[in-house]
């Protein structure tokens, strides 16, 4: 319950959420068609936050009951609007675009399940500080790995990105005109590393994801997609978002650098600002590729 309270009360800095949920004794939730709701009749309606504690059962998960062939769960985040030139961040647009699953298509791959969360997150680096650790922490016993979808105005390709940085984000101010001082980086960040990695073999990731794009036909959105890897994510939210991840799980697996492909089993993906109805189908088939080539990668290493 102690991971739930602090959940509520970062919750409680949104406006949407309403005070009736807050102070209901009601914690039991169930999931309705990728949504997260409470089981409450008088509070049964989507979330702002469309997140709490995630009980295995909670979401249809792909799970025969083999550990061989369970299904893979990946929860994915976009990000909302940013400023007046983008009013539709694709980035959201995709995540809520995803395939509940990816069945097992041969053999040897595993099913995958695609959590997508029920809400953008605000472009501001408090709302990411004291989001993503509780809903981690929420989702940690269901998901096996996590995929950050932001976008990136200034490029015309998609970029799979390998590092985030602790610091250097005192040029881009976010939507409330704020950055991250010295001193709360220093609380919050004063034991980790000036630069994180995914513990997932990003060469390998990146390299199948590209080998998937371009055996794409002609008649997939994704063929012909320009995909990159990135070692620049930017010192902006989306940076800043990589790296939190990151530190929760490598302070929770004690693995801030090296260890597993399970220790830090995050990567951020870059889409170009286009949100119109190509684009976001392309965004989509791409990030779907990006997915089985991350679940490709943990199932391998994992075994290994």
């Amino acid at each position: 319950m102690e991971t739930l309270t602090h959940f509520l009360d970062a919750v409680a800095r949104w406006p949407a959420v309403e005070q009736q949920y807050l102070q209901s004794e009601e914690r039991d939730f169930i999931a309705t068609d990728r949504t997260i709701e409470p089981r409450t009749p008088a509070l049964q309606r989507p979330l702002a936050a469309r997140c709490t504690e995630v009980q295995m059962g909670s979401m249809p998960l792909l799970d025969s009951g083999d550990d061989d062939e369970r299904a893979i769960t990946v929860l994915v985040t976009g990000f909302g609007p940013f400023q007046d030139r983008y009013p539709v961040n694709p980035s959201y647009e995709i995540t809520r675009s995803l395939p509940p699953s990816i069945p097992q298509t041969t053999a040897g791959r595993k099913p995958i399940q695609i959590i997508g969360y029920g809400s953008p997150i605000r472009v501001c680096y408090a709302e990411a500080r004291e989001l993503l650790p509780p809903l981690l922490e929420a989702y940690h016993k269901t998901i096996d790995l996590v995929l950050h979808i932001g976008m990136a105005s200034g490029r015309q390709y998609y970029a799979a990105e390998r590092y985030a940085h602790r610091s250097g984000y005192s040029k881009h101010k976010d939507l409330e005109g704020c950055t991250p001082s010295t001193d709360q980086t220093e609380r919050d960040f004063g034991d980790c590393p000036d630069l994180m990695e995914t513990s997932l073999d990003f060469e390998n990731v990146v390299q199948q994801w590209q080998s998937t794009i371009s055996d794409s036909p002609e008649t997939s959105p994704a063929c012909g997609a320009d995909c990159r890897p990135s070692e620049n994510a930017g010192n902006f939210l989306c940076d800043y978002t990589y790296y939190n991840s990151m530190v929760w799980y490598g302070r929770r697996n004690k693995k801030l650098e090296g260890g597993a492909s399970s220790d830090r089993p995050v990567i951020f993906f870059h889409v170009p600002a286009e949100s119109d109805e190509v684009a976001l189908e392309k965004g989509t088939a791409v990030a779907t590729a990006l997915i089985q080539a991350m679940v490709e990668d943990f199932v391998t290493h994992r075994s290994a």
